[in-house]
């Protein structure tokens, strides 16, 4: 496996093939999109290469490993199952707990099916923050007649002492025009959260990324960059840094060149990094053209 990612200068004239033998720089600038300082995206093994990373120097893991269903991913990364999927869960987690800061998180995407057992581990060396419910808005059509269709991932939220970093502010929901004027009396004029806005709460219903979504990406297990971004800018304070162990299509690396944060991510599949780095790459083009705002597709509450 490559220790960093390259990918092959596509063909071009011959004249642009001469030039590029007679300057290294200018075939590497062409072969590849350019991602900026602070992010880095690594074609390697987290479990092999993570003594390289400094402990205590991550503001927030976002980690959203293999379930342990058997998905493609191109490789036999997913293959595990049962103990041996829960084993392989403890490792990576001893592994990348220490690299966090006294102020840091965690948050952990899994299945029903182990996330008891992911928990129970993580609650032994991490304060559990909440348990956050995803709901992907999977539309009715069919399924299973033995049992309730599963619509729906956990989110684990650890934190390494009661002193984490949480910013609400910057991940509110604003509330509607009718809401509000509903909220104008004299008692609550001037309040904080009447203005900027609710507290996601935890259940967070964003639709997950159809074939046909804009967002979308060659990627089985895509998670949607509204989701996130969310916790890039809740749980890790600007200009700090995030790490992935499992980088997958680059999403959390996408956020972190929105909102300025650094970032570190592995991803054991080359083609994934291809797409991570033309994602980061067109992220931090618009990131510099304009200020950011978190994506907000969620309906304003009607109370």
């Amino acid at each position: 496996m490559r220790d960093e990612f390259d990918e092959p200068q596509p063909a071009g004239t011959e004249a642009e093939t001469a030039e590029a033998t007679r300057t290294p720089e200018l075939a590497s600038a062409v072969a590849l999109p350019v991602v900026p300082a602070g992010i880095q995206l690594l074609n390697r093994d987290f479990l092999t290469d993570v003594a390289n990373l400094p402990d205590a120097s991550i503001d927030l893991i976002l980690a959203d490993p293999p379930y342990g269903l058997g998905k493609d991913y191109g490789n036999d990364s997913d293959m595990r199952s049962g103990e041996d999927f829960i084993a392989w869960t403890r490792g990576w987690l001893e592994l990348a707990i220490p690299k966090l800061k006294p102020s840091g998180s965690l948050y952990i995407f899994c299945t029903w099916q182990y996330a008891p057992e992911i928990f129970s581990f993580l609650k032994m060396r991490l304060t559990m923050v909440n348990e956050i419910i995803w709901d992907r808005r999977v539309p009715s059509m069919g399924g299973t007649t033995r049992r309730f269709t599963s619509v729906h991932d956990n989110i684990g939220f650890f934190a390494v002492s009661k002193d984490y970093y949480f910013d609400l502010d910057p991940v509110r929901i604003p509330y509607d025009a009718v809401t509000k004027k509903a909220r104008s009396r004299k008692l609550f004029e001037g309040s904080k959260w009447l203005e900027l806005g609710y507290n996601p709460k935890d259940v967070w219903s964003v639709s997950r990324l159809h074939r046909q979504h804009a967002e979308r990406v060659d990627h089985p297990t895509q998670k949607p960059l509204e989701i996130v971004e969310r916790m890039v800018l809740a749980s890790c304070p600007p200009g700090g840094r995030v790490l992935d162990p499992f980088m997958g299509s680059g999403t959390t690396a996408v956020a972190c060149a929105r909102q300025k944060r650094e970032f570190v991510g592995y991803e054991i599949n080359e083609s994934y990094c291809a797409i991570a780095r033309e994602r980061v790459s067109a992220a931090a083009q618009v990131a510099s053209d304009k200020t950011v705002a978190p994506l907000a597709s969620e309906a304003a509450e009607t109370e």
